[in-house]
């Protein structure tokens, strides 16, 4: 069985980090992994144009702030730790979040992250950041809703957190990865479905069939019992696609989430795409659809 022995999660606030903290210990605890929480202080910049007396204050000022972020997040971690009895390491950094959480990310099996709260300072990785730490992060990405999830699910498994599990299966490179990155988690997991979208031509549909019946044999291998659902992917109207804030294939996304709410899923794998232009980092936008509206969490590898 692969093993899950090194879990880092990322700490900023305590409101929506206390929802991916409280998944890191439930996941450390069932796979006897090693905990890491990551406290990260952005460092100060007061600006140009300014006197040295308002500069000054601001540094302070800013200082001060990241301080008690800092301060908020160790009280926060020694809370849950002494609820769950576990002992989770602490690590504090000052530099580029993003930077930080990657090279500490190069020596854990998955890192846990927080949906960004609308409107809120402090809270989860910004739509940029996540774009930034998927596509250059060494380890999986696990991502957990700003509204939380459901602690103590019925379909999890006995002292576990993610009893269903959703694979969204493309039959890319992608998906391949996130497949194998979360083999601990499927072979934990009661419920494993793979979940492909095919448009109407039968050469299509016959295409995403045989990729399914291969990974479905390939998991087998693994001990994981997989079933396997193509949904119909649906055309979009010109309409749609004129509207602002349109994103290609974001209905995919939608149906993708609309499912995993029917099949009472606790999780969803799937491929991160995306790639790096000069210094931009652009992902497909089914992936940036998730990142911005999932109600579940959502593990992706690049």
């Amino acid at each position: 069985m692969v093993a899950l022995a090194d879990v880092l999660v990322h700490v900023c606030d305590e409101s929506v980090s206390g929802h991916a903290l409280e998944m890191a210990c439930l996941l450390s605890r069932q796979h006897r992994a090693r905990l890491t929480a990551v406290l990260v202080a952005e460092p100060v910049h007061a600006g140009l144009g300014l006197s040295p007396e308002t500069a000054a204050l601001a540094l302070q000022v800013e200082e001060t702030q990241r301080r008690s972020m800092l301060a908020l997040g160790e009280r926060l971690v020694q809370h849950v730790q002494q609820r769950h009895g576990l002992v989770i390491d602490i690590r504090q950094a000052r530099g580029d979040t993003v930077e930080v959480l990657l090279t500490e990310g190069r020596a854990a099996d998955v890192l846990i992250t927080s949906q960004p709260s609308a409107g809120a300072e402090w809270t989860g990785l910004s739509n940029a950041q996540a774009a930034r730490l998927l596509v250059g992060s060494s380890c999986p990405v696990l991502t957990v809703p700003s509204i939380g999830w459901r602690q103590g699910s019925t379909s999890a498994t006995p002292g576990g957190v993610m009893g269903k599990v959703l694979v969204a299966w493309s039959d890319a490179s992608e998906s391949a990865r996130a497949v194998r990155d979360a083999l601990p988690l499927l072979q934990a997991a009661q419920v494993v479905e793979l979940c492909s979208f095919s448009g109407a031509e039968p050469l299509e549909m016959e295409r995403r069939q045989a990729s399914l019946d291969r990974l479905v044999s390939h998991l087998a291998q693994h001990g994981v019992a997989a079933t396997k659902t193509i949904l119909h992917r649906s055309e979009t109207s010109m309409s749609e696609r004129m509207s602002p804030g349109w994103v290609p294939d974001v209905s995919i996304a939608q149906a993708l989430l609309s499912h995993a709410a029917d099949r009472d899923a606790d999780l969803i794998v799937m491929g991160g795409y995306g790639h790096s232009r000069l210094r931009e980092w652009v992902l497909g936008g089914v992936t940036r659809s998730m990142l911005q509206t999932m109600t579940v969490p959502v593990l992706m590898s690049h």
